[in-house]
């Protein structure tokens, strides 16, 4: 986006090895901020947007959608083909959750005065989503 706002040419597209270290860290972040247990649960969500359009393999990406260490991680990382290229093919399939967009609901009453900046104060407790 930075590149098209300045008027330059979009960035080369990255190869899987660019990819794997975007995933190691995010991984690592998760990590860091959930403990390792956790973080690395949570990163398993992503690993098919990650893997996307690439020659992964099931077996790979099975393996890496179960991690439950960095260690674990890092081995199954190393076993990609770190040289291989995007695939163009993906380029504007959308990836990640599909499907009908879910509808908009605001809490009874929040539009009722627009000039009102105070916050209610249910909006701060834990069940108001909020």
């Amino acid at each position: 986006l930075a590149a098209a706002f300045t008027g330059q040419d979009a960035p080369p597209l990255p190869a899987l090895g660019e990819v794997a270290v975007m995933m190691r860290r995010h991984a690592e972040l998760l990590v860091h901020y959930m403990g390792e247990v956790r973080g690395c649960k949570e990163f398993r969500k992503h690993v098919a947007w990650y893997l996307k359009g690439f020659a992964a393999g099931g077996e790979l990406r099975r393996s890496l959608g179960l991690i439950d260490t960095l260690v674990t991680l890092e081995d199954l990382l190393s076993r990609l083909d770190l040289s291989e290229p995007f695939p163009m093919t993906e380029l504007g399939s959308p990836r990640g959750r599909q499907g009908s967009p879910r509808r908009v609901a605001l809490p009874d009453g929040w539009l009722r005065d627009r000039d009102d900046l105070v916050v209610d104060a249910a909006a701060e407790i834990g069940v108001s989503g909020g």
